[in-house]
This record gives structure tokens, C-alpha cells and sequence, in this order.
């Protein structure tokens, strides 16, 4: 049961770490607020 514990403990430290990562990254590589975001393709509405 301990080990179970253990892994659970593991994985839920391993899955945060890599959220922090990632939000630091995309931090430092965001866009400029000048950026024209329309031309990335990632539209919120779609046109059929």
C-alpha cells in the first residue's frame, strides 16, 4: 500500500514539474502584443 503511495506521489510531482516548465517556456517565447494573431490558425470560431 506504501508503494502506492509512493508512485501516486511521484507521478503527481513529475506532471507539476513538467506544468511549470512548460508554462515557463511558453512565457518566454509568447508573441508580441503586436503580433497579428490572425494569421497563426488558431481561430476561435470556424468557418465552414
Amino acid at each position: 500500500m506504501t508503494k502506492a503511495f509512493i508512485i501516486i506521489a511521484i507521478v503527481f510531482i513529475l506532471i507539476i514539474g513538467g506544468m511549470v516548465t512548460l508554462l515557463k517556456t511558453a512565457n518566454k517565447y509568447k508573441f508580441p502584443d503586436t503580433y497579428d494573431k490572425s494569421k497563426t490558425g488558431f481561430d476561435d470560431e470556424e468557418d465552414d
